[in-house]
């Protein structure tokens, strides 16, 4: 599935980039991992990522700072947001048409693999 497409996974815990990782590199896809938005921004500017899974709540930025700063970087980039709670800060990147979707922690590796797919197979269809 993964064809070597490039995933940024930024969150602050790092269960969970090295959860992204396992689970991402076993399926043939190439992760990033970093533990805050600033560190995302480096990994932006440096190299282009299909998908970013970005966690709403980290510290240096947080993750609507972040998701904001990489569109503005690399606006191709599909951006999933990840949370532990409903929040307003998420229900406003989602009203500006900022987010492809959410998944809340915890999550079912299931669904993680859905979204990526989801975003994946339009764009090889369109190829």
């Amino acid at each position: 599935m993964g064809n070597n497409i490039n995933i940024l996974v930024v969150d602050d815990e790092d269960v969970m980039r090295s959860l992204f990782t396992d689970i991402l590199q076993e399926r043939g896809f190439k992760v990033q991992t970093v533990a805050n938005g600033q560190e995302a921004l480096e990994k932006v500017r440096a190299a282009f990522f299909p998908i970013a899974f970005i966690d709403v709540h980290m510290p240096v930025m947080n993750g609507i700072q972040t998701l904001y700063a990489i569109r503005e970087i690399s606006p191709k980039t599909a951006i999933v947001m990840m949370d532990s709670f409903p929040d307003i800060l998420l229900e406003e990147a989602e009203k500006e048409g900022a987010v492809v979707t959410c998944i809340h922690k915890p999550f079912d590796i299931r669904e993680v693999i859905e979204v990526i797919g989801g975003i994946i197979e339009p764009k090889e269809k369109i190829a």
